[in-house]
């Protein structure tokens, strides 16, 4: 195993429990050879019934991840470094992938772990500034949590007060890849490269 691979392990263990990724490392037989990120193959997990909102003000639902691949990234519009360069990473990772219909098969979301400032108005104008493809979700804590929880996306706030405007959300830096089942299908851990995750997103859809 090359470190590469050994520092993906590391931060998928983080990310979802050390035994239930060593377990999926293990038992999955990958069809295809990634050079960034981690595919589960057929080990792919179900994700539960949730109900958010997109930056249009629509209601969205699991269903919604049905018929294409997904990117997720979890985030908030406050923030000053991950969360920026992150959506950029996933810009270019869409524009670096040559085939249209590989493109065409994608989608992409943000979506805010900070519900309280994140309303659907900012976060249309935050996503459309990095690509107007993006969606944007929101959704009180409550019901973030479910899809959160299931995918093993850590957050929390720091510094934050009753009636606070200003104050940091911790979150984890993963990019999370959902196949057309709406079923958890794999990870990429930062830091990203958006020229190896074009080429992993490319052989995962060829292949399957």
């Amino acid at each position: 195993m090359n470190k590469s691979s050994i520092a993906l392990l590391a931060l998928v263990f983080v990310a979802l429990g050390f035994g239930v990724a060593a377990s999926i490392y293990y038992a999955v037989r990958t069809p295809v050879q990634l050079e960034q990120g981690l595919f589960f193959g057929d080990r792919a997990r179900a994700l539960p019934a949730v109900e958010l909102v997109d930056h249009r003000g629509r209601r969205w639902t699991r269903d919604d991840l049905r018929g294409n691949w997904s990117l997720m990234f979890f985030g908030y519009t406050h923030c000053p470094d991950i969360c920026p360069l992150a959506l950029q990473t996933l810009a270019d990772t869409m524009r670096n992938i040559d085939d249209p219909d590989v493109r065409g098969a994608v989608d992409v979301y943000f979506v805010s772990v900070d519900p309280e400032r994140d309303t659907p108005a900012r976060l249309a104008d935050y996503v459309g500034y990095f690509d107007s493809d993006f969606v944007g979700l929101t959704a009180p804590l409550d019901r973030l949590r479910v899809l959160t929880q299931s995918l093993g996306i850590a957050h929390d706030f720091r510094n934050k007060t009753d009636g606070a405007e200003r104050y940091d959300v911790d979150h984890s830096s993963a990019i999370v890849l959902i196949n057309p089942e709406a079923e958890f299908a794999g990870i990429f851990g930062a830091p990203h490269d958006p020229v190896a995750m074009a080429g992993d997103l490319t052989k995962i859809v060829e292949h399957n």
